[in-house]
């Protein structure tokens, strides 16, 4: 088994700490004994799908730590080991095992052959265009020169983790990567190092041959790319990564925040936080812009600014993904608000909600108190709805209904169809 129990809630304060379903309730009534001790273990086929357990080349461990908020999945398969920190961060690292599966199907196909080949070449036959046709190609490297200096000039100035050097740039190798990884439905600046080599080398290949990234995914098996592309994200916002390099990206967001009210100081805090990468970071503001007269869509940059992993940036990106599916499909909301970083939707009628994309919610001490601090801030008795991707012991699920709270499990097919 790969998670190391013993240093498991250490590991994952940040987490629990961040997840707004820890801070919610007014006085429990109840006793030491009845609170539920954690780490639990639980059982993967309890869980889950068995579609989703075991793929063809990836198996997840029956073994399921639980935090009393966050499931802990460990997965193996023939490259290496992976944790992943809830159903969330699961469902990417299952679409990315699709996706290398899918890669490692280019590889072997004879039109990726031939330009892995032809890479061999291709510095040289850089050089030569530059020699022979000088006045052509100097034309069209002049055309594209700001977005180019757009594109490294983050990477000269700080210590940005998802720009690649400024060969890889010049040869087009980081257009290609967004590409593919569009088409495989996966983040092309995934921190998971086991997809990162083989969407590099697939990059590389299409550059040095000449190769566009739907015409080489044409080349294989489609059901193999359609069954990678389940999981996605917002479909405008994952074209926006697609088409624009992290400096592009970064200005767009920072004139979106803006728009949003969002004081010049907080944005360049929000987007100099590099635990959200480019891909992230968009998908967390544009889904703020869509929610458009929403007051208070600075205070969720306030708070999701502090986020110190990715494990937490993704969590953010996810409750703002629910909290606009909320406004947008079941009722309009008036504002967003914090109480002590706990970020809840407000209507017009009063009601309070919380999203959370947790997975099995148990009642822990930790909980019970933090649940009665956040009551504790609220005025005159609002109705409360609770809204969760996962779901309640039937412990928890009492507590919070005894507390007036509407309690909505199992909301992740209606609020967080893409990851």
């Amino acid at each position: 088994m790969l998670i190391n129990i013993s240093s498991l809630i250490h590991k994952h304060f940040i987490v629990t700490t961040f997840a707004c379903l820890l801070v919610l309730t007014s006085g429990y009534a109840t006793s030491s004994d009845t609170y539920t001790s954690t780490p639990l273990i639980l059982k993967v086929s309890k869980i889950l799908a068995e579609s989703v357990i075991k793929g063809s080349n990836y198996q997840i461990e029956e073994d399921v730590v639980n935090d009393g908020l966050i499931n802990i999945y460990s997965i193996t398969s023939e490259y290496g080991e992976v944790e992943a920190e809830g159903t969330i961060e699961l469902h990417i690292r299952v679409a990315e095992f699709h996706a290398i599966s899918v890669m490692e199907e280019m590889d072997r196909s004879d039109i990726f052959g031939e330009a892995l080949g032809k890479g061999l070449m291709a510095p040289v036959k850089g050089v030569a265009a530059l020699v022979t046709e000088p006045v052509e190609t100097t034309k069209s490297a002049a055309k594209g020169l700001g977005q180019f200096f757009s594109n490294v000039g983050r990477a000269f100035v700080s210590d940005d983790p998802d720009q690649d050097n400024v060969a890889k740039v010049i040869l087009g190798y980081d257009v290609a990567k967004r590409q593919f990884a569009y088409e495989l439905g996966i983040n092309p600046y995934t921190d998971n190092d086991l997809v990162r080599e083989p969407l590099g080398k697939i990059s590389r290949a299409a550059v040095a041959g000449g190769l566009v990234p739907r015409a080489a995914m044409a080349a294989i098996d489609s059901t193999a790319i359609t069954i990678a592309r389940v999981t996605g994200t917002t479909h405008a916002m994952k074209e926006l990564v697609r088409d624009n390099s992290p400096g592009k990206l970064d200005k767009i967001n920072r004139k979106k925040l803006e728009a949003m009210g969002v004081s010049s100081g907080l944005a360049e805090s929000f987007l100099d936080n590099y635990t959200y990468d480019p891909y992230e970071e968009t998908l967390l503001v544009g889904e703020l812009e869509f929610m458009e007269r929403v007051k208070g869509r600075d205070k969720f940059i306030t708070v999701a600014t502090g986020a110190s992993e990715a494990s937490v940036a993704r969590y953010y990106r996810a409750v703002v993904q629910m909290m606009g599916a909320y406004h947008t499909y079941i009722d309009k909301v008036k504002e967003i608000r914090n109480i002590r970083g706990i970020l809840h939707l407000y209507k017009a009628d009063g009601t309070i909600v919380i999203l959370s994309p947790v997975d099995y919610v148990f009642w822990t001490k930790r909980l019970a108190d933090r649940l009665t601090e956040f009551e504790s801030q609220l005025n005159n008795s609002p109705k409360k709805e609770i809204w969760i991707t996962g779901q309640f012991d039937e412990q928890a699920r009492v507590q919070f209904e005894n507390a007036g709270w509407k309690v909505i499990e199992n909301a992740e097919d209606t609020l967080l169809k893409d990851i």
